[in-house]
């Protein structure tokens, strides 16, 4: 039996003798291709029940890096209590009391004071020399268990060593960011001591095997709170100079490496307040350190966001209007697989040229009222009608009513009418109803 196999039976009344087993595989939302293809060491989910009964898993350890997080540490290290069973806490030299709240929190915790050095890698893979065994999970400590995960995290990790014992793979739990911010799932945050992957990259950084490519992945349902990217908390901390700078720093140690340049531009862009000029400048860097052709194989530590940059460009081009340049990168999309993606840039693109002719045919259509004689009126309250709806549908409201008024002056205006009336019937089905 396959892994893939198992986790399909999870799914299948009957399918998993009800136990243990059954409600841990159930945590496990999905895997890489490769991963779920292994072969278990057995094919009879009755025996695989039975075994996991007794099976005593690897331990847990929280690592967790810390800078004068005295407000954050004792809440981050409290949601984990059922889920770990030691922490390390990599101090870079808090000048608050960040050691003093997590030994309270956790009077065994395992304080290692290491000297910030501008590379997370460098701080997170210090974990390997100091944890013997078990599992290393990466927590920021302005990430907190969701409440209603607690003990979720002991037990994916508990199921997946005991089926996958032999297997090299990292776990990424899902991490949210509060206040309607995305949830980042691919987050590659849970490893083991004794796996071959280490971090790499002073920012952004990611685990990887030896030969630079990037790890096989199990998701499981378990969920961190991030809030760390709330705006206050960014503003106070400058998280945004901070990985810009690491950003460039890594972008001249590796001038070769296109991610990094992908980085800047996605982090070192405020799209809300650049110029034009500004827009075109990280646009032309972009594309010129950007290949066009969809990588071969699983991502690397050189290829991995080479997709990710053609859907940055999109953005970009959206913004100046190059449709030939939009065209190219959502067919790029579009080959990677990313296709809703290329969908939306495609369609927001096109949706955006058919606003914009509605809007000129509500101007050409107020243009020829000058010209309105008796025998013209009827088609007046034609073109009165139509420009209301062209008002409606593209957005031009302050056009709507006084286009209608002049329609029904005229004798028209009975299909807007109905218009206003299903619009009200729509508005009425809103889940906090009509606006």
């Amino acid at each position: 039996m396959k892994f893939s196999e198992l986790l399909d039976l999870v799914h299948v009344p009957g399918g998993i003798p009800e136990s243990r087993l059954a409600s841990d595989l159930a945590l496990v939302t999905s895997g890489s291709p490769d991963l779920v293809d292994t072969a278990l060491f057995t094919s009879d989910p009755a025996e695989l029940a039975a075994g996991y009964a007794s099976y005593r898993p690897r331990p847990v350890t929280a690592v967790v890096l810390t800078s004068n997080e005295e407000e954050r540490i004792a809440r981050c290290l409290d949601a984990l209590a059922g889920d770990v069973d030691d922490c390390l806490l990599i101090d870079s030299g808090s000048a608050d009391g960040t050691v003093e709240r997590a030994l309270r929190v956790r009077s065994d915790t395992q304080v290692l004071h290491a000297p910030w050095a501008d590379d997370f890698s460098r701080q997170r893979n210090l974990a390997f020399d100091e944890v013997p065994d078990g599992w290393l999970c990466h927590v920021d400590a302005d990430e907190v268990l969701t409440p209603a995960h607690a003990g979720r995290l002991r037990r994916a990790l508990s199921v997946l060593d005991y089926v996958l014992p032999d297997a090299d793979f990292v776990v990424s739990p899902a991490i949210a960011d509060v206040g309607d911010g995305p949830v980042y799932t691919n987050t590659q945050r849970v490893l083991r001591v004794d796996g071959p992957f280490r971090f790499r990259g002073r920012v952004h950084e990611h685990p990887y095997g030896p030969d630079g490519h990037a790890p096989a992945r199990v998701q499981v349902d378990v969920r961190f709170d991030h809030f760390g990217y709330l705006p206050e908390v960014i503003e106070k901390r400058g998280k945004r100079k901070l990985y810009s700078r690491l950003g460039r720093l890594a972008w001249t140690e590796e001038p070769d490496n296109p991610k990094w340049v992908y980085y800047q531009v996605r982090d070192g862009l405020d799209h809300r307040s650049a110029s034009e000029q500004e827009l075109r400048a990280a646009f032309a860097l972009l594309a010129a350190h950007t290949v066009d052709t969809v990588p071969v194989g699983p991502p690397g530590y050189r290829s991995e966001r080479i997709v990710d940059s053609w859907s940055l460009l999109c953005e970009l081009a959206l913004g100046l209007g190059e449709a030939e340049a939009l065209g190219k990168y959502t067919a790029l999309l579009g080959e990677a697989g990313r296709t809703v993606e290329a969908t939306y840039y495609r369609a927001l693109a096109q949706s955006s040229r058919l606003l914009g002719r509605l809007s000129a045919l509500v101007d050409e259509i107020a243009s020829v009222q000058a010209d309105e004689e008796p025998a013209t009126r009827h088609l007046m309250a034609r073109l009165f009608t139509l420009q209301s709806t062209l008002a409606l549908a593209s957005g031009r409201y302050e056009t709507v009513l006084p286009a209608y008024r002049n329609a029904v002056e005229r004798g028209g205006g009975q299909s807007v009418t109905e218009d206003f009336r299903m619009l009200g019937r729509v508005l009425a089905e809103l889940p906090h109803g009509p606006i």
